[in-house]
């Protein structure tokens, strides 16, 4: 006899505005071993009598719920004591809503043009207690994020003096206030408020964000770590 229990089914309940995509999910995830769909419906007041009568560990949900949103859902979860955890599945790319969603206490986030393996991966993850985000999702998300930060970036490279970029690339070299003053024939305490000036201007709370920056902007060599021309001109205090 095989004194093993058996792995816990995944109860999974669906809410959806589209009832294609409630049924075609539903009848998808109920052939999946290990995994019950114990309810699907498109809103948010239905869903809580699913959650109520069934339990469910899990819920896949769209972001808009005809007037309501997933994160009224999830709020309304909480208040009535269900645990489910929120897998947001829709067509939404934007950063902003990502950010919504994950701030209000979503443990997945995929696009409905994922694959469906990429569904299945993501509920099983999610059911062990661990976040999940598709591949097309961590590249669109990271994409719009470069793409702020270069522009953020550009705008405040024009407000950096030579000086402050000799500063800037020496910081991305890994090197101390002391061992910059000494190479810049600058004081201590004049390196100290470069240093700061620079990270006030560029937005950044860190040293290694300044170096990233450093990097990007081609005042240090990626291989080497060795300081470029660009990063070596001449400046006034």
């Amino acid at each position: 006899m095989n004194d093993e229990a058996a792995p816990a089914r995944i109860r999974v309940l669906i809410v959806d505005h589209h009832a294609m995509v409630r049924s075609g999910l539903q009848a998808a995830l109920s052939s999946e071993p290990g995994i019950e769909v114990v309810g699907a419906t498109d809103n948010v007041e239905e869903a809580l009598v699913f959650a109520a009568q069934a339990d469910p560990g899990l819920v896949v949900t769209e972001l808009q719920l005809g007037g309501r949103s997933a994160m009224d859902l999830l709020a309304a979860l909480r208040k009535a004591g269900s645990r489910a955890r929120l897998l947001v599945l829709t067509s939404e790319t934007s950063e902003a809503h990502l950010r919504l969603a994950m701030s209000a206490g979503a443990h997945a986030y995929l696009l409905k043009e994922d694959g469906y393996s990429e569904l299945l991966e993501a509920l099983r993850v999610v059911h062990s207690g661990r976040r999940f985000f598709s591949d097309t999702v961590e590249s669109t998300i990271l994409r719009q994020y470069a793409e702020r930060c270069a522009v953020r970036f550009s705008k405040s490279a024009a407000l950096i003096t030579p000086r402050q970029r000799e500063v800037l690339a020496r910081i991305g070299q890994g090197q101390t206030n002391k061992v910059i003053a000494n190479a810049l024939r600058l004081s201590v305490k004049t390196v100290e408020k470069h240093r700061s000036n620079l990270m006030r201007k560029l937005g950044l709370h860190n040293t290694a964000g300044v170096t990233v920056y450093a990097i990007r902007q081609g005042l240090v060599n990626q291989d080497t770590g060795a300081i470029t021309r660009a990063g070596a001109g001449a400046g006034k205090n």
